[in-house]
């Protein structure tokens, strides 16, 4: 992989990412409604979903590395006010949820998958980013939660390696990191790899209009046959005949990674087919509502689980529809606010690092 000068994301490739972000955080939405409402013949596409994501977070999360965010500080403070700054106000939502839910509501089975024990380890967990190492600890009814775990440490894991000079001190680094990601995180690592080789490969950026078109369309038909095909229901059965009851329970969402990693390189294709494409498509003329999807984009990630277990709770298993349809209003509503928060999460983090002591490693000075 050959190291150029950073590229930045140009403005109709940011507007595509957008739209795919966009797309991925409602077919998790719709991913999540027939566990708890009768909705036959609907989309289960949430866990690739999921994939989509960590393609488009190396990405995008490199790109700013890049940049942006080229120091120690600046980058973790940016990485920290972006997941508190919508994690706090999920994880409060989640609380509220299931106490309204589980004691007013009229349909016990709402909760009847969803603990509440441990609520400090839980909650706490989950603040820390810690819900995934190696144990997984669910916060409650919010069960989503833990990709975000994973993708913190993949920012950890990337942050040791590129403003840790090399030497015994960065290794010590990935290694810590890499001991609290826990073991799912390190089996769809390879995923969010996949996006920085997208930034940072320059060879990739030498590509011509028709290989392009070819990739994004390839990488788009490709994944279009895997969901259609249901492809993970025979490589879940695969991995359940292949490993102990024990090891397939404990691999949790990581049990067929080997077909993560197939669908990642897919769905990286068509990213970088995408990125030569939609450099001639006028798409700025509709980019307001695709911003706007986008902004809530995360909220709707993290806020729809509590939202419809706590509707579950109170409509007939038949309303899946209407339930669908009041979280993305709920969601509508609280996302802006939650989103514009980051700032205030961005300058209340440099307050906190501004009276931390400079810490230095060799070259690299954080302060």
């Amino acid at each position: 992989m050959t190291r150029e000068a950073p590229h930045a994301i140009g403005q109709r490739e940011s507007i595509y990412l957008d739209f795919v972000r966009s797309l991925a955080a409602f077919f998790v939405v719709l991913d999540h409604a027939p566990t708890l409402f009768d909705l036959p013949n609907t989309p289960r596409w949430g866990h690739e979903a999921v994939i989509v994501f960590f393609v488009l977070s190396g990405y995008v999360i490199c790109n700013v590395a890049d940049l942006r965010e080229t120091t120690p500080r600046a980058f973790l403070i940016a990485r920290f006010a972006r997941l508190w700054s919508v994690l706090f106000p999920a994880m409060v939502l989640t609380c509220l949820c299931d106490v309204v839910g589980r004691n007013l509501g009229y349909n016990s089975w709402a909760y009847v998958d969803v603990p509440s024990n441990a609520f400090v380890i839980r909650v706490g967990a989950v603040l820390a980013f810690l819900s995934e190492t190696w144990v997984s600890i669910q916060p409650l009814s919010n069960q989503v939660v833990w990709s975000l775990c994973a993708e913190f440490w993949y920012y950890m894991l990337f942050a040791a390696w590129m403003f840790v000079p090399a030497g015994p001190v960065r290794g010590i680094a990935v290694v810590i990191a890499a001991l609290l990601a826990g073991h799912k995180a390190l089996l769809l690592l390879p995923i969010w790899l996949m996006g920085v080789v997208l930034q940072r490969s320059g060879r990739l950026r030498r590509l011509s209009f028709i290989s392009s078109v070819a990739l994004w369309c390839g990488g788009l038909a490709i994944t279009a046959l895997i969901l259609a095909t249901h492809a993970y229901d025979p490589a879940i059965d695969v991995m359940r005949w292949l490993v102990s009851p024990w090891l397939f329970t404990h691999l949790a969402q990581a049990r067929v990674f080997w077909l993560d990693w197939a669908l990642g390189l897919t769905v990286a294709a068509h990213l970088l087919g995408a990125r030569g494409l939609v450099a001639r498509l006028p798409l700025e003329r509709i980019a307001a509502p695709i911003r706007w999807c986008a902004g809530v984009s995360f909220a709707a990630y993290l806020f729809h689980m509590p939202l419809l277990h706590l509707f579950a709770a109170f409509l007939p298993k038949t309303a899946g529809l209407p339930a669908i349809g009041l979280t993305l209003i709920a969601i509508a509503m609280l996302g802006p606010p939650v989103e514009r928060s980051k700032r205030w999460w961005r300058w209340a983090l440099s307050r906190v690092a501004d009276r931390l002591p400079d810490i230095r490693l060799g070259r690299l000075e954080i302060s």
